[in-house]
């Protein structure tokens, strides 16, 4: 059995590094092995997830996953899903702003099959304003799409504001914490939540605008 140190999004956190330190060097074996004759290495595979993250649940099958994550591993090894949820904790920003933008489902949702029922359903249900962006959730290179298809304003406002400051605006009477989660996989091809469990945060008050792509303004979780 093995105990991944993070929940099944770390398949959309790009660095392999990462994915080495917190599947483990067994799990992370054993995934390369799985998909062989797709990938050599660890590198090999998180590039393969990243161009087409619908690929990996198939190659998932049977595997035995235990640990602090293990309900989130099981709904994701034996059902093709991986709950819409926010999973960042942002430093808090008081804000009274709101952006009509209705985005209420984690990056990490990318990962549920769009063949299960009710995951289309929950994708323009909760994620409406994407679809202003693209017609359909890709299924291949999905990073690549939302960054040329996101309104470069509203990731400016990550840029000048900080992704807390867009985590405490509201959606009418909703937080907007996935939408910050959004912002940041853009700019760095990682989960905030991800990152965070690797003590890559910042807990100053100071840390609500973002200088650079690399900056994480989160509260330790």
């Amino acid at each position: 059995m093995f105990k991944p140190r993070a929940d099944p999004c770390i398949f959309l956190h790009s660095s392999p590094d990462d994915w080495l330190l917190l599947l483990g060097e067994r799990l992370s074996g054993e995934l390369v092995r799985r998909f062989r004759h797709l990938a050599r290495d660890v590198d090999d595979l998180v590039q393969l997830v990243a161009d087409n993250p619908g690929i990996l649940w198939v190659g998932l099958r049977g595997l035995e996953v235990g640990g602090p994550f293990r309900n989130e591993w099981t709904l994701f090894v034996e059902g093709g899903y991986v709950a819409p949820h926010a999973r960042a904790r942002w430093l808090y920003v008081e804000t009274g702003e709101r952006l009509d933008v209705r985005v209420q489902v984690s990056p990490c949702f990318l990962l549920s099959s769009l063949d299960k029922p009710g995951v289309r359903y929950t994708w323009r249900n909760r994620a409406s304003t994407i679809f202003r962006w693209v017609s359909e959730v890709p299924r291949l290179q999905p990073l690549e799409v939302f960054r040329r298809a996101f309104p470069a304003e509203l990731r400016e406002l990550a840029h000048s504001r900080g992704y807390a400051w867009v985590a405490w605006t509201r959606w009418r009477d909703r937080r907007n914490r996935h939408l910050a989660e959004w912002l940041y996989w853009l700019d760095t091809g990682r989960l905030a939540h991800i990152d965070a469990l690797l003590g890559r945060m910042c807990t100053s008050p100071s840390c609500t605008k973002n200088p650079s792509s690399e900056g994480l303004y989160i509260s330790a979780l």
